[in-house]
């Protein structure tokens, strides 16, 4: 089968340091035709770093161009919609970076689309194809642990407003979308947490501005309910001083899974003792070898615009349940 001729708009943090090093790697399935970035110099310097490929200014000149079959859509999340629209209209094949949209009301147009356009629709949702969280669900559901009955993701960092690259993104600190930091990455978490566990049918938050320097809230904290019964907690505090972890517990009848920093997996039950490795890519390169298949053999895509959106629509619900936190006071 014949690479896919791929056109990247949006030449940014991500561009440069999670999609190329993936593509680099597919150069069997993907020729990198054409790219476009509004402001020359960051154009310029992904084009030679990606080995001199022709740029653009205006993305809907990368649009029209034919030597473009499909587009990877690295812009600020607000500018989704109206891009993905264009490039479809376009008759292009799109993947466009996660969340999906700015808002719901966006998010549920671009779900149209799945009627409206014949062309592969995905979302660069790396957490959906980490190996991580499938090795962590074939134990649940061959029983490892039993019954799981909970979960409990601790997610604590310390964003410096000075030194961390993603805070230097205008569009990052002074977000059109709601949630800032917490949507741009938690939205991952919720999507992890929907491939073990289902959908979220229920929950509530709290949210906190701890440092304003980075968006309009750094703390949140979710409490929720699966369909399966388990009750879960996902905290995500972006303005931790001197202490950084990411851990995830699956608490079960007869066991607990620990993953740790997404690539260490314990398991302990009271017979067993288990402790593994998972190396290699964090879900970039599968994305595309699946965003590949799609247009080639027309496969469905694991991470779809459907997937997408109830990834959203859970966060967006969370945020506005903090809106109405405390649920209850004690005088």
């Amino acid at each position: 089968m014949q690479p896919v001729k791929l056109g990247i708009i949006g030449c940014g943090i991500a561009a440069k340091e999670l999609h190329w090093p993936a593509l680099k790697e597919l150069k069997d399935q993907f020729e990198i035709t054409l790219i476009c970035n509004h402001t020359e110099g960051k154009a310029k310097a992904f084009s030679q770093l990606i080995g001199n490929v022709p740029y653009v200014l205006d993305y809907r000149e990368l649009l029209q161009s034919p030597d473009v079959e499909a587009v990877d859509i690295i812009l600020p999340i607000d500018l989704n919609y109206k891009v993905t629209k264009e490039a479809l209209q376009a008759g292009k094949h799109v993947m466009v970076e996660k969340p999906l949209a700015a808002n719901l009301s966006e998010a549920k147009e671009m779900l149209s689309f799945e009627r409206q356009f014949t062309q592969v629709k995905m979302v660069a949702e790396n957490f959906r194809y980490h190996p991580i969280f499938y090795k962590v669900k074939s134990y649940i559901d061959d029983g490892k642990i039993g019954e799981p009955y909970g979960v409990i993701w601790d997610i604590f960092h310390f964003i410096d407003e000075i030194k961390n690259k993603f805070a230097q993104t205008k569009w990052r600190i002074d977000h059109k979308y709601p949630g800032g930091f917490i949507t741009d990455g938690g939205i991952h978490n919720i999507a992890a947490l929907r491939v073990l566990f289902g959908d979220i049918i229920s929950g509530s938050a709290f949210t906190k501005s701890v440092n304003p320097k980075i968006g309009e809230m750094d703390t949140f904290s979710f409490q929720f309910l699966t369909p399966g019964n388990i009750h879960g907690v996902l905290n995500i505090f972006l303005s931790v001083n001197g202490f950084s972890q990411n851990q995830l517990y699956v608490l079960g009848k007869e066991g607990t899974i620990l993953i740790k920093d997404l690539s260490e997996i314990t398991l302990k039950t009271a017979k067993e003792e288990l402790c593994e490795n998972v190396e290699g890519s964090l879900g970039y390169k599968e994305e595309f070898e699946d965003f590949y298949k799609a247009i080639r053999t027309g496969k469905n895509v694991t991470s779809s615009f459907e997937q997408a959106y109830r990834d959203l629509e859970v966060m967006i619900n969370a945020l506005q349940s903090a809106e109405r936190w405390p649920e209850f006071e004690l005088n």
